[in-house]
C-alpha cells in the first residue's frame, strides 16, 4: 500500500485505528471512510468491526472521514442504531393513534412507552461529544411530521441534556420519558387543528391552549391494575407547564397572573418542565409543519439565544446553549466574530440597594470553539444610559458578570450600530 496521502485533506480529516473502533458493532455510519489515496475502506450505511479495522491497518492503510463543516449534514459518529429510532417512531405512531381514538392512556400504553425509550437510554455512550444521538433527530423525515415524531424528538433533546450534565440514570430515563410525553394532550385537540396551514381561527387557537391540561389529566388517569396512579407528578408538571414563560404569559393559567408575578411563577415550576420548554422552542423551530417554514440549526439557537430574559430566563437559555449548543450545529460555534450582540449584566442600584439588570451592545471580536459564549467583545454602546460610550475590549472568560444574551440579526439594526461604533 502507498503510505503517500493524496486525498484532498482539506475536505477529509485522519482518524485514528481506536477512534474507529468506537464506531463497530451494529452502529451504521452516516458517511464513508476513506484511505488515503481516496478509495472506499467502507461505506455509508455499514458497520465497522475490530477485525477489519486491524487487518486494514496492518496493510499501512489510513483512514479517513468527511471534514464537519457548515455545508455536510453528517457528523463524526452514530451513537444510536437508526433502526432503533425509527422503530420507536413507528410504535409511537400506532401507540397515539390508539390513544386519539380512545381519548385516553392505559397502563400497558404507558409501560410501553418507558421501554420504548429505556433501549435508548441504555444506547448512550461517553464519548458523545459533537453530537452523535442529536444527529439522528432531523432524520426522521421518511415519516410526516406530526405529535408522534416531535414527542421523539423532544424526548431524546431532554435526554440528551440531562445526559451530558452527567445526571443519574433514573434522572435520565425521567427526562427522556417527560419529553416524550409532553405534547400527549394534543391527542384530544382535533386533527384538523393540529395540521390546519395558516392561522387558527380564535376558537380553534383556544382549543390548542387547552393541550397543556388535556395532556395533565391523561397522564392523571394513568392507573394500574389496583388502581393506582402510576405516572410521576414531574412527568404532569411537565405536560402541564412546558409553555409557561417569563415575561409573556404563556398557557395555561395565561390570564390569572399580572406581570410582577410571572417571573416568580416561571422560577417556581419544575426545573424538568423549564427546560423541556426549551426542547420544544428547538424542535418546532427546526421541524417542517402545515405551518412553519423549518430554521437551520444556527438560527434556531441564535433565536433562542435572543429569548433571554423573555421567554426564558437567561440561566435556562444559558444551560441549554451550554450543554446542547455545538452538538446541535455539528460541532461548530453559532456565535461569529463579527456579530453584534447584547450583553446582560446585574449590578446593586444605589438608589434602591436592590440588583438591576443593566444592557450594553458589543461586537464580537475573538470567538474559540471551546468558550464560544464567553467570547472576547468591544463593548461601546450603553442602553440605560442611551449613548455610546468609549469602547472597552472585555474577555467574557474573565467576566463572569457579563452575559450575551441577544444576537443582531437584522441588516438595518446592523447598519445602525456599525454607524455608532465608527463614532468618535
Amino acid at each position: 500500500m502507498d503510505n503517500n496521502i493524496t486525498i484532498d485533506t482539506s475536505r477529509f480529516q485522519e482518524i485514528s485505528v481506536s477512534y474507529l473502533k468506537k464506531l463497530s458493532g451494529d452502529k451504521l455510519l452516516t458517511f464513508d471512510v476513506l484511505d488515503q489515496q481516496g478509495n472506499t475502506v467502507c461505506s455509508a450505511g455499514q458497520a465497522l468491526d475490530d477485525e477489519l479495522l486491524k487487518k486494514k491497518s496492518e496493510e499501512g492503510i489510513k483512514f479517513f472521514i468527511p471534514r464537519v463543516t457548515e455545508s455536510i449534514g453528517v457528523y463524526d459518529r452514530e451513537i444510536i442504531d437508526m433502526k432503533k429510532l425509527k422503530a420507536i417512531a413507528d410504535d409511537t405512531a400506532t401507540m397515539y393513534t390508539d390513544i386519539r381514538k380512545n381519548g385516553k392512556m392505559t397502563h400497558a400504553q404507558f409501560l410501553q412507552s418507558h421501554n420504548h425509550l429505556a433501549a435508548i437510554v441504555d444506547s448512550l455512550r461517553t464519548e458523545d461529544k459533537t453530537g452523535g444521538v442529536l444527529s439522528l433527530l432531523k432524520d426522521i423525515k421518511d415519516f410526516d411530521y406530526t405529535t408522534y415524531t416531535h414527542s421523539v424528538n423532544v424526548g431524546m433533546l431532554a435526554m440528551i441534556l440531562v445526559y451530558k450534565e452527567m445526571s443519574t440514570g433514573d434522572k435520565v430515563k425521567l427526562a427522556a420519558l417527560a419529553g416524550y410525553l409532553h405534547d400527549i394532550g394534543k391527542l384530544r385537540v382535533d386533527q384538523s387543528i393540529i395540521q390546519k396551514p395558516g392561522l387558527l381561527s380564535q376558537d380553534e387557537f383556544k382549543k390548542v391552549l387547552e393541550h397543556t391540561r388535556e395532556g395533565y389529566r391523561i397522564l392523571d388517569s394513568v392507573v394500574d391494575s389496583t388502581g393506582k396512579k402510576v405516572v410521576s407528578n414531574i412527568i404532569k408538571f411537565v405536560a402541564l407547564f412546558h409553555h409557561r414563560k417569563l415575561q409573556s404569559p404563556g398557557y395555561p393559567f395565561r390570564d390569572s397572573d399580572k406581570d410582577q408575578t410571572r417571573e416568580n411563577q416561571y422560577n417556581e415550576l419544575p426545573d424538568l418542565a423549564r427546560m423541556i420548554g426549551i426542547c420544544d422552542m428547538y424542535d418546532a423551530l427546526t421541524s417542517e409543519t402545515p405551518f412553519r417554514i423549518p430554521m437551520g440549526a444556527e438560527k434556531a439557537l441564535r433565536y433562542i439565544l435572543s429569548l433571554s430574559n423573555y421567554l426564558y430566563s437567561t440561566d435556562d437559555i444559558h444551560r441549554f446553549i451550554k450543554v446542547l449548543g455545538l452538538s446541535l450545529n455539528k460541532g461548530m460555534p453559532f456565535l461569529k466574530a463579527g456579530d453584534f450582540i447584547m450583553i446582560e449584566s446585574e449590578k446593586i442600584s444605589m438608589d434602591t440597594r436592590k440588583k438591576v439588570r443593566v444592557y450594553e451592545v458589543a461586537r464580537i471580536e475573538e470567538i474559540s470553539r471551546i468558550n464560544f459564549m464567553n467570547p472576547k467583545v468591544m463593548i461601546f454602546y450603553d442602553t440605560i444610559k442611551n449613548k455610546k460610550v468609549h469602547n472597552i475590549i472585555v474577555d467574557l472568560r474573565y467576566d463572569s458578570n457579563r452575559r450575551v444574551v441577544r444576537v443582531f440579526e437584522s441588516t438595518r439594526i446592523r447598519n445602525m450600530l456599525l454607524r455608532q461604533l465608527k463614532q468618535d
